[in-house]
């Protein structure tokens, strides 16, 4: 039997949920509702039919994971460098499989999303010192456009880092220190 068959329908779901939710976010540089707060209110159905999230975590950790990303996103918000729909994601992505999925979701999508815009900032920055040797030897530079503003879809490292803390929690790998339930 194969190792992906013995995982669970709902990890599956919201597994293809977060797919979804970066795709998007690639495509239009934006998040609709409809994937985030409908996230949100099968998360609430599923916490009040079951007792438990999505993956199993309890109400306690749902409900902390789903205040402590608002507490981690809304700011970021507040000052235009995150869009309401990334706030929301994080926030569903809280409320569906709890603490520690939140925070591996968060920690790999700032990891990838900052570790791309250091590598684009420093590409803007040198690549018009290498042109010239570039040259020299045949290879035509590309040109790299400035970075400014909000140049990343976060929504896509979120939706890649909720993959990777699926992938942890089928395995029944735990990343933190301690158990929050």
């Amino acid at each position: 039997m194969s190792v992906l068959m013995t995982v669970p329908i709902q990890y599956w779901i919201i597994g293809s949920w977060a797919v979804a939710c970066g795709g998007y976010d690639m495509a239009f540089r934006r998040l609709p509702n409809v994937l985030t707060l409908g996230a949100h209110g099968g998360a609430l159905a599923m916490l009040a039919v079951t007792g438990q999230g999505w993956l199993g975590a309890s109400p306690s950790s749902c409900f902390a994971a789903w205040v402590l990303a608002l507490v981690l996103t809304v700011p970021a918000w507040v000052l235009r460098r995150l869009g309401a729909g990334d706030a929301k994601l994080l926030a569903a992505m809280g409320l569906l499989g709890g603490m520690e999925a939140m925070l591996v979701a968060y920690a790999v999508a700032g990891l990838l999303v900052g570790g791309t815009a250091i590598i684009w900032i420093l590409a803007y920055r040198w690549m018009p010192l290498l042109a010239p040797q570039l040259a020299s030897i045949g290879i035509d530079a590309p040109a790299i456009p400035e970075p400014k503003g909000r140049i990343l879809p976060f929504g896509l490292g979120l939706a890649i880092g909720f993959v990777v803390a699926l992938v942890l929690l089928a395995a029944r790998i735990s990343v933190l220190p301690f158990q929050f339930d």
